[in-house]
């Protein structure tokens, strides 16, 4: 039931709805609040009355959104599988989380969408610094800041090896931004001391703001405001502490997210009182930043802001050239911050270069917000962002059982045709395997497996249909045997041999209705 667009559920399910972004042992944000369940198994309950008819299934409009946050870095979702939760109730065929500086939530996040039966896109977002453009004062997409680049990490596929450079250098990043939110921390600490002394703020009660320490300048806002509030629960008492520490501003104290605002903006931004340089170590070089994306095994993909226009994205022509030069083929967008004929001019521009393109909403605030917004629907542009979606499940499926990607690991495309490439990844992301099917990939040669997926998209790619594919599908060996690769991107089988591969897949093959 839906009252004022908002799903209203019986107490019974809402309870275990709460449960979904309850912290757990072992996590920082802990409070040692006993819970009858944990996050997945209170997941599993809600799939179960599902099923057996006490909750109604949500329709299902296949949207895609690839870039979201949770709290592991920042977010309105409390956990990974609380975000699956509501992507799943929304409707959404593929979800994505990119959380920055982090893939901890990655495996919480992909176990959560497999209950459900959301396809799940595994990605990385972090920050780099172009020297030149700094100097030059030239933005990219940080409207504040030039010479900072915003770049992601779509389609992961594994861990950082401990002693890798990647791994090196992201352990450079986190310490660099963890001690200048600490020095933020006892400068904050100070500012309320001053003002009453009772008051102590520490890092630790920072770090209890989030699962596993990974600490962004708004938890520090976050801790401030929970530090205020526990200190002053009379409204009247906080207002006048705030017109002290602030002076004669107006604060809304019914809204969470606009009081922490408030802290951020007047006390930690650039100018306030607290505030603390950004360490260049933070931000490394593009170069480095694209490297160990492909650590990663993931795809290097720069977010074009689009609005407002920066010196960097008013030519995106030239901005795509340069892309290039660092090793990123793709682009992303958050739709809501373009107007349509900006967004279209994106589109236009990434799909004739062969870029594929990637859609999302952030959700890094605490405010509730859609997770798609108009433009993700428009079919003028949904076409495009399931295309890009598709291709990043693509990627991963076929990083995993053939070691092949979308990037291969010098970074150049594994695919020279782009249009062959972004057809190819597509393709299988629209593919659905049962258990027994990937297990057999598991056991078999990677070129097989490269032959097999190279042979389905020359039967099967040029329809644009999803398909499931029935348990028990296999090719014999003398099948494979008679395909052969030539030049990477295309088999070679006599008349007889697709004849027979061409049975198989009309028997294992069902179309998925979209």
């Amino acid at each position: 039931m839906k009252v004022n667009n908002i799903e209203v559920f019986p107490k019974e399910v809402q309870t275990l709805i709460d449960l979904l972004g309850e912290p757990e042992e072992g996590e920082l944000n802990y409070t040692g609040k006993k819970k009858p369940m944990s996050r997945l198994e209170a997941l599993r309950e809600l799939k179960r009355l599902e099923i057996d008819g006490v909750i109604s299934p949500p329709k299902k409009y296949g949207w895609v959104n690839v870039h979201i946050h949770t709290n592991e870095s920042f977010s309105v979702f409390r956990s990974p599988t609380e975000a699956a939760w509501k992507a799943y109730r929304a409707g959404l065929e593929v979800f994505g989380i990119n959380d920055h500086y982090t893939i901890a939530g990655h495996k919480e996040f992909g176990e959560a969408c497999k209950i459900l039966g959301l396809k799940a896109a595994f990605s990385i977002e972090a920050i780099a610094m172009s020297e030149e453009a700094r100097i030059r004062g030239e933005r990219y997409n940080d409207p504040k800041n030039p010479g900072r680049i915003y770049l992601c990490g779509k389609g992961v596929i594994r861990d950082l090896k401990p002693d890798s450079p990647g791994n090196k250098l992201l352990n450079l990043m986190r310490e660099a931004l963890r001690k200048r939110y600490e020095k933020m921390t006892e400068k904050v600490n100070e500012i309320l001391q001053r003002i009453d002394p009772s008051l102590n703020l520490t890092f630790n009660d920072v770090l209890k703001c989030t699962p596993r320490g990974n600490v962004t300048e708004r938890h520090v806002a976050q801790a401030v405001a929970e530090l205020l509030k526990s200190r002053f629960p009379d409204d009247r008492d906080l207002k006048e502490f705030l017109r002290k520490l602030f002076g004669d501003i107006k604060v809304d104290l019914s809204s969470d997210e606009n009081f922490q605002d408030l802290i951020r903006n007047e006390l930690l931004k650039a100018g306030g009182p607290a505030y603390v340089e950004e360490p260049l170590e933070a931000f490394p070089e593009v170069e480095k930043l694209v490297s160990l994306f492909r650590e990663y095994g993931a795809i290097p993909t720069y977010p074009v802001l689009g609005n407002p226009i920066t010196e960097k994205e008013s030519n995106l022509d030239s901005l795509f050239d340069e892309l290039e030069d660092y090793g990123i083929f793709a682009i992303e967008v958050i739709p809501k911050r373009n107007t349509e004929e900006r967004l279209r001019e994106i589109v236009e521009k990434a799909e004739k270069r062969g870029f594929p393109v990637f859609n999302g909403t952030e959700h890094n605030t605490k405010s509730p917000q859609p997770l798609v917004d108009d433009l993700s629907k428009d079919p003028r542009f949904l076409p495009t962002f399931k295309r890009g979606a598709y291709l990043i499940l693509g990627h991963q499926f076929l990083s995993k059982y053939a070691e092949v990607g979308y990037i291969d690991p010098s970074g150049k495309l594994s695919f020279a045709d782009r249009s062959f490439g972004v057809s190819f990844f597509s393709f299988l992301g629209r593919i659905t395997w049962p258990e027994d099917v990937l297990d057999w990939f598991a056991t078999i040669d990677k070129e097989k497996i490269l032959k097999i997926m190279l042979g389905l998209h020359l039967i099967l790619g040029d329809k644009p249909y999803k398909w499931i594919v029935k348990p028990g599908f296999k090719l014999p060996d003398s099948l494979l045997d008679s395909i052969k690769i030539i030049d990477r991107e295309k088999i070679s089988m006599d008349e007889e041999t697709k004849r027979r591969f061409e049975r198989i897949v009309e028997n294992f093959f069902l179309r998925e209705e979209d």
